[in-house]
């Protein structure tokens, strides 16, 4: 962060006031440097600086201590744009424009106030994504020594003060009309801020020259998608109301995730209410739906016309309030009453005009410019909604609009068109790819010819599906197969595999063994299906002819025939007893086994317990 010296080499226009104000006594011969060099003495003087600090107003001294109480890497700073909309504008003025308005005597903003006495200033500073960002900062120096824990002032405190202090010389040929007394105290309730301009250097995007640690936007949206709708199909899916949401229940998803290709709750989430918005997806009786119809003509469309549908369903969509998915936000019941479509159509709208569609943008930079031209694209007012932050307080009012708006903008980027596979996130910074810069300028998205994997059955019954191949017909694949694992990168393809749970759980759903046989044919272009195939295929034709059931039993075993016979014949033992499954071995019931370990334990039987 720059120092209380780049302030003053940067503002050279107002050394004067700051002389004056902090009682720098200078001549005609007093040169720039002369005036900085005795202002670095004055202002970081504990005792000058505590005595102005007094004399602020108490909007004033606020403004100090959130700027000098942020966490970093935002301690003692905030973009100029921000803090002006916040804290109202400054007036830039040369010598002649100083001498006329005297802004440091008739400050007009809070802003105004804090700059006319070298406590705030103004330069360029990179952003995250490596584009300048006009910053309004306190100098490190400054903030160091300002004594923010003061809570009480009196509005004579400054000339009190300042009159007990130390007057600073320049040498020179003084013909005292440079010395001036102090000027009066900032004025307590400066009036409303101006709106903010949209055309400051502040909110300018500026094209980067690359994302540094970049994650492509991809399609495999589109693959998960489909995986979700199989599973929906052929699970009993349980699913959960949430605040301002609804998602699958914690087993439901420890037997889904597995299986995705991106492994985020937060994605899976939106994938399951853009199904919802879509027409695919219903919920009854606390469970989630495939509705197979409406599916049908989805999975049966082109890969970018998949991609499109969904971001088409997201823009349109009032089930998926994105403002409750954003990261360390959490909002109270009946805490939000926002529309959030309206605030996703404004928020691409700004994008389509306001950033380069075909290089990198500063997400810092982004978010700047919708304060500045558009604050209120989600709410009209601050203080209306419940937000809570990180650490559970609530974030009230404009000054947390970074907070909330600026963190949603961020989410709409790196989360929604991110995962829509419209957008390249990394550090910072952004970029839109082909679908993304058809789908902001609202036309078709370009197609793209996928390669025609057809899936391959091995001697076994596995069966590898390319993600290329039609998602169609992976869908109805997976309704009678067992699923392996999904691929770990696009070259990879799905592995399922026809076996006795994969046809039993089709027959669930009304698919009989010859339409099975049918469908491998036809998918895998074979004549005939592999023998391991055809014999588990022709083993359930007409159904399962026998019934057994798997179960663990707890077996007792003595070391002789005569100690089981023993234990037999006690009616006080045998009650807890199965049947006998040799001379010195019988089952016990799986719930008795701790009664009759007591049991025997009071007959003098010593028990070892090996049930680990």
């Amino acid at each position: 962060m720059p120092n209380l010296d780049h302030l003053l080499r940067e503002h050279r226009e107002i050394l004067p006031v700051l002389a004056q104000r902090w009682g720098v006594k200078t001549t005609k011969r007093s040169t720039d440097d002369d005036i900085i060099n005795a202002l670095l003495i004055a202002m970081l003087d504990p005792r000058r600086l505590e005595a102005v600090y007094d004399g602020l107003d108490l909007k004033a001294r606020g403004v100090i201590q959130s700027l000098s109480q942020a966490k970093p890497p935002n301690r003692n700073q905030m973009s100029a744009a921000i803090f002006s909309a916040m804290n109202g504008a400054v007036r830039r003025l040369g010598p002649g424009g100083i001498e006329r308005e005297k802004p440091h005597e008739k400050p007009a903003t809070t802003a105004e106030a804090l700059y006319y006495w070298g406590l705030v200033g103004f330069t360029n500073l990179p952003g995250p994504g490596g584009a300048l960002v006009n910053t309004a900062y306190i100098p490190d120096d400054l903030a160091a020594l300002l004594p923010i824990h003061k809570t009480s002032y009196s509005r004579d405190v400054l000339e009190a003060e300042m009159g007990k202090q130390d007057e600073i010389v320049l040498e020179g040929d003084d013909d005292g009309e440079a010395d001036v007394a102090p000027a009066p105290v900032p004025s307590a309730e400066p009036p409303a801020p101006p709106a903010p301009d949209p055309q400051t250097d502040a909110v300018r995007l500026s094209r980067l020259n690359g994302i540094a640690n970049a994650r492509p936007a991809d399609t495999s949206l589109v693959d998960d998608f489909t995986t979700l709708l199989a599973f929906l199909q052929v699970s009993e899916a349980r699913a959960e109301a949430v605040p301002y949401s609804i998602r699958l229940d914690d087993a439901a998803r420890k037997q889904l995730m597995p299986h995705l290709i991106v492994k985020d709750g937060g994605r899976l989430d939106f994938a399951l209410l853009l199904g919802v918005t879509a027409g695919m997806v219903e919920f009854y009786d606390g469970r989630a739906f495939c509705k197979r119809a409406e599916a049908r003509r989805w999975l049966e469309s082109p890969r970018a016309a998949q991609l499109q549908q969904l971001a088409e369903a997201w823009v349109r969509s009032t089930d998926y309030i994105d403002l409750a998915h954003v990261p360390n936000l959490t909002l109270d019941e009946n805490g939000y009453t926002g529309l959030p479509d309206e605030a996703r159509r404004e928020m691409l709208r700004l994008i389509h005009e306001s950033v380069p569609l075909d290089a990198p943008w500063s997400v810092d930079a982004f978010v700047v410019h919708v304060f500045g031209e558009n604050p209120a694209f989600q709410r009209a007012e601050f203080d209306g909604w419940y937000v809570r932050g990180a650490d559970g307080g609530y974030l009230r009012g404009v000054e947390n609009w970074d907070a909330v708006d600026g963190a949603l903008v961020e989410f709409y980027l790196t989360g929604p068109l991110h995962w829509l596979g419209l957008m390249t996130v990394g550090d910072g910074a952004v970029q839109l790819n082909a679908y993304g810069r058809a789908f902001i300028s609202g036309e078709e998205y370009p197609s793209r010819a996928e390669p025609d994997e057809r899936p391959t059955l091995d001697n076994d019954g596995t069966l590898r599906v390319g993600r290329g191949y039609s998602r169609f017909e992976r869908f109805q694949l997976a309704r009678f197969t067992s699923w392996g694992k999904p691929p770990a990168s696009p070259s990879e393809p799905y592995v399922y595999r026809v076996d006795g749970d994969g046809i039993q759980r089709g027959a669930g759903q009304g698919i009989q063994t010859d339409q099975i046989e049918a469908f491998l044919k036809r998918v895998t272009g074979a004549k005939a299906l592999p023998q391991y195939v055809a014999s588990v295929l022709g083993n359930w034709r007409g159904g399962a002819q026998t019934s057994v059931v798997l179960e663990r039993l707890i077996v007792l075993r003595t070391n002789s025939v005569e100690a089981l016979d023993a234990i037999v014949k006690e009616p006080n033992l045998r009650r807890y007893l199965g049947a006998r499954l040799g001379p010195t071995d019988a089952i016990v019931r799986a719930d008795q086994w701790e009664a009759l370990q007591r049991a025997l334990g009071d007959a003098g039987v010593t028990v070892e317990a090996r049930l680990g």
